[in-house]
């Protein structure tokens, strides 16, 4: 008995070993990645980590068969030590530049580009104050060049929220608008497990002077709820209690998407999104649906704002073209896990699934099977292009 019982406590401890040996030995894929987040206040890089997470587990690597690194390689904000940042952009490419840049690129995936705000560095003077002044952000110029370039060579893009959102200029938002065929409302939201300030520290602080400012009344909200505003400093606030049949934002996918990417067909959504349409080059491959009561609905009709709204949209023809319109690869992940080959069959282990707002949830039942099937396609994508060539 003792003697099966070492065997079995081997076999269990041998496991990890076995699974890192098959992720190591693995036929690696040379992928040429562009990432742009300047969304880097500290040294978590939530927004772009999951995105590294995938392309690691599929062991995509630099064209010079390097590892990809999520903390260097990237264009963006690279926070450093001692309230010391390097900015790294598409600023230094001349016109030329970016042309025989995305000649070269597989994919460009654009995880966020709201920005740096005084008061969301933490190595700022003005870290954690009212204080709300950009100190660096926005889709610029030469990465709109950038994307006209990838598109007119058939190149796959991805972008998530906050790709066109503020703080992008109105004259770049209406130029990419227009070549990629999506339509921002002006709205974002997010779900907050409790809308009282004082539980919450997420809570914005102008946030209640938003609301106050708009309905002339004391901010008051203790239950949870989905928090809506636009750029024009408007804010709908549905208190779950009063105006929701489901507190959370869900997530619905078409059946073409649940069968093609290996998803389920709703799963909740707890983090930021934004409201979009799209013209006929794109369609939908799932939905947002805002499960309001008559109340909640009739308080979205004030502003014209649908219950329903595309989540996920897709070009898929003559260029790549995917967008997430919420906060997609902001996971809360740690990249170890993806050295493993299998992980995902223990899945169960690393989320509580009775906490709906626990990101990780998402991550392992919708971003990896998602994200993934994205990363074979572009794979594939590219060893056509390369019989093709031969």
């Amino acid at each position: 008995m003792w003697k099966l019982l070492r065997i079995i406590i081997l076999l269990f401890l041998m496991i990890p070993v076995i699974s890192w040996i098959c992720w190591k030995f693995k036929d690696k894929v040379q992928m040429n990645l562009l990432v742009v987040d300047k969304t880097v206040p500290n040294g978590n890089y939530s927004e772009h980590l999951s995105f590294f997470w995938v392309a690691n587990q599929k062991r995509w690597v630099k064209p010079n068969g390097e590892e990809y690194n999520f903390a260097e390689d990237f264009y963006g904000f690279h926070p450093g030590d001692d309230d010391r940042y390097v900015i790294k952009d598409l600023r230094i490419f001349e016109k030329q530049g970016l042309s025989a840049l995305a000649d070269s690129l597989d994919l460009a995936f654009f995880a966020d580009t709201y920005g740096i705000y005084n008061s969301n560095w933490k190595d700022h003077p003005d870290y954690g104050k009212d204080t709300i002044s950009l100190f660096y952000g926005g889709l610029q110029p030469a990465e709109f060049n950038l994307i006209r370039e990838m598109k007119r060579k058939g190149k796959t893009i991805i972008a998530e929220f906050n790709f066109i959102a503020a703080p992008t200029s109105e004259l770049v938002r209406n130029q990419t608008e227009q070549l990629l065929g999506l339509k921002w409302s002006g709205w974002v939201g997010k779900y907050y497990h409790t809308l009282d300030t004082v539980l919450d520290p997420e809570i914005p602080r102008w946030l209640p002077d938003l609301y106050k400012k708009n309905y002339k009344k004391e901010y008051d909200f203790k239950n949870d709820g989905i928090v809506l505003v636009d750029n024009k400093e408007r804010i709908v606030i549905l208190d779950a209690k009063k105006h929701l049949n489901r507190h959370f934002p869900i997530l619905e996918s078409e059946l073409s998407t649940q069968l093609q990417y290996n998803v389920p067909e709703s799963i909740y959504y707890p983090f930021w999104f934004d409201i979009n349409s799209t013209d006929s080059r794109n369609h939908v491959l799932a939905w947002f649906n805002l499960d309001v009561n008559e109340e909640g609905k009739a308080l979205l009709d004030q502003f014209n704002l649908p219950k329903k709204f595309p989540a996920i949209l897709e070009h898929d023809q003559d260029y790549r073209f995917i967008y997430f319109a919420c906060d997609f690869s902001d996971n809360e992940m740690g990249i170890y896990s993806s050295y493993f080959n299998g992980i995902n069959r223990l899945s169960g282990a690393f989320y509580n699934a009775n906490q709906v707002k626990d990101r990780r949830m998402f991550f392992w039942k919708y971003y990896r099977p998602f994200m993934g099937a994205v990363m074979d396609s572009v794979s594939a994508r590219k060893d056509r292009k390369l019989m093709y060539v031969d």
